[in-house]
């Protein structure tokens, strides 16, 4: 009996310092960026470690447009996954649903696209490999006007605050 209670106060006593890590790693990350490619540029990006074994992740972002033309994101890709795609969070009537988005979303002139926990980002299934703090992965973005801009997403602890919500209110998003 005393060992099942000194073991159970050991792992509890182990939880609470692996929360207290992940806090303060989480406080002292930063995501990265920006990248360039003509008048598109990609800033605030980042991805969250898989818990558990996940073979699905998610990458958030910010596009900003300063083209006087509009634009079109055709296609987003990374060799961490099986299959990419844009996905859109919602919630309807309470109740949480995700779709993929069709193929082409929207960069309209002199605007940007906000790609955020809870709304649009970009969905990556069938990992390769558990995504860990510390590491990047590889994503591509494809233009139709600008072109593809290769770049590398750091992956961000649980518990991270979502950078982008200083931009709220501000994007547009499809």
């Amino acid at each position: 009996m005393q060992y099942k209670r000194a073991h159970f106060v050991g792992l509890a006593a182990l939880m609470v310092a692996s929360i207290g890590t992940v806090t303060s790693d989480a406080a002292q990350t930063t995501t990265s960026g920006p990248w360039k490619l003509g008048n598109i540029t990609v800033e605030q990006a980042w991805g969250r470690v898989t818990p558990g074994g996940s073979r699905t992740g998610a990458i958030y972002l910010i596009i900003h447009n300063t083209s006087p033309n509009d634009d079109l994101l055709l296609a987003v890709d990374s060799s961490a996954a099986q299959t990419t795609a844009v996905h859109e969070s919602r919630i309807v009537d309470g109740v949480a649903s995700m779709e993929a988005l069709p193929v082409g979303i929207p960069m309209p002139s002199h605007g940007e696209v906000v790609m955020q926990p809870g709304g649009i980002h970009i969905m990556l299934t069938g990992l390769s490999k558990a995504l860990i703090v510390g590491s990047t992965i590889p994503v591509k973005l494809v233009f139709q006007e600008a072109g593809s801009l290769d770049f590398e997403v750091p992956i961000l602890p649980l518990g991270t605050a979502d950078p982008t919500v200083t931009h709220a209110g501000h994007g547009t998003n499809p």
